[in-house]
């Protein structure tokens, strides 16, 4: 599949993590799975238009951190709103060389080591440990998420934190942030 357009920049090293589009596509039972990966791809390479990857780059990130970026995001929250917003609080981050602090890539670099998911684990994927993006994608990315890396929102938030209201609460300072987790994420954040 190198040679596929969809995986143009993908580093040699990375898996399909992340490139492969989640799509239902049609299967009979001697569907060869290089079939539906193949579909897979050209459906992401059809959202990876030549605009979004644009507009990737204009943001500083290559595509490969975008669309690493964009799984994170997705894994973070689901409402198109918030994406944008999620992805301005780490293009901030980011900016500001301060960790991302993303529950959903430590637990995932915990996962792929074997191990619990936990935040205290030490692997390259734990952003509460390693500065900047994790080394790829941590989960498949839908075109909300990469619109949202495409095009964060022009908010000036620094935290976030997914409420047990299933409401995303943003927030510019640490305390304003301790204070609405302590409000809204009691059952979540434990």
């Amino acid at each position: 599949y190198s040679d596929h357009p969809a995986l143009v920049d993908k580093p040699p090293q990375a898996s399909l993590e992340g490139y492969l589009y989640p799509e239902s596509f049609q299967k009979v039972a001697d569907t060869k799975p290089e079939t539906i990966i193949r579909a897979s791809l050209d459906e992401m390479h059809k959202y990876l238009s030549p605009q979004l990857r644009a507009a990737i780059i204009a943001r500083g990130l290559t595509i490969h951190q975008g669309v690493t970026m964009a799984s994170v995001i997705g894994q973070e929250v689901s409402k198109q709103e918030d994406k944008a917003k999620v992805a301005q609080v780490f293009y901030k981050r980011l900016s500001m060389d301060m960790l991302l602090q993303s529950d959903p890539t430590a637990k995932y670099g915990a996962i792929m080591a074997g191990q619990e998911p936990s935040l205290s684990y030490d692997s390259p994927f734990n952003t509460y440990k390693h500065k900047g993006l994790p080394p790829g994608p941590i989960s498949n990315v839908n075109i909300s998420s990469l619109e949202a890396v495409a095009n964060a929102a022009g908010t000036d938030y620094l935290y976030f934190v997914a409420g047990d209201d299933e409401t995303t609460h943003f927030s510019r300072t640490l305390s304003e942030h301790e204070a609405l987790t302590e409000q809204y994420c009691t059952k979540l954040c434990r």
